[in-house]
């Protein structure tokens, strides 16, 4: 499980993050928001990468708040996919696994999972951008992770490309079997992977049961 207990964060004079409470089991939740309501920076201080104010993070019974991130064992997934571009798809994803990170098994199981295998002597830039989002999903998930974050993976592509991405990576993300965080602005994307709901709004977290709740909440907020 996923726990955090009472996160602020606040750049200068503005509070971003105001006493966030969240709870995520071995599920998806998608946490839904606009841009610009902390929901980047949340993932980044779950991940180690940005400090918090206050507050703690757990990873199951062990409280993760002061480690730095190498010491979490957090798979983040961000906007772009962020590959290196001289390296082939298979070394992109074994770099997860530096460190002694992940088994030849967990490469097996991701590459067969996302369906990889055809294309990993290739370079990212010679992929479409649906094969390098499955690439960079591999990498995060080749080290079998404690938690996964997603930081809107798949903003940059078209409705249709989305819609058959995203029971690919629910796939891919179910058989970890692990606490997953998917951050999202899109209705459809949230309904299309997530098994359960939260918004953030205002600096705070809410759980609702469906996308139109977290948008009616989102709007009367604002």
């Amino acid at each position: 499980m996923l726990k955090l207990e009472g996160i602020k964060k606040s750049y200068g004079r503005e509070r971003v993050l105001d006493d966030v409470f969240l709870e995520v089991d071995s599920e998806i939740k998608a946490l839904i928001g606009l841009n610009g309501s902390g929901k980047s920076t949340l993932l980044k201080i779950i991940a180690g990468i940005v400090p918090l104010d206050q507050g703690k993070v757990w990873f199951d019974d062990n409280e993760v708040t002061m480690l730095p991130p190498e010491k979490r064992n957090v798979g983040y997934v961000p906007q772009h996919p962020a590959l290196f571009q001289h390296l082939t798809v298979e070394d992109n994803i074994r770099y997860g696994m530096r460190n002694g990170r992940g088994t030849e098994e967990s490469f097996r199981e991701v590459v067969e999972l996302l369906d990889l295998q055809d294309v990993l002597q290739k370079k990212p830039g010679e992929l479409s951008g649906g094969y390098q989002s499955r690439c960079s999903l591999a990498r995060s998930l080749v080290p079998r992770p404690r938690v996964m974050l997603l930081d809107e993976p798949l903003n940059g592509m078209d409705t249709a490309l989305k819609e058959k991405m995203l029971p690919e990576f629910r796939k891919a993300l179910k058989a970890a079997g692990v606490p997953v965080l998917f951050v999202t602005h899109d209705a459809g994307e949230a309904e299309l992977i997530a098994d359960s709901f939260a918004v953030i709004t205002g600096g705070r977290v809410y759980s609702v049961n469906s996308c139109r709740e977290a948008f009616e909440l989102m709007r009367n907020h604002n």
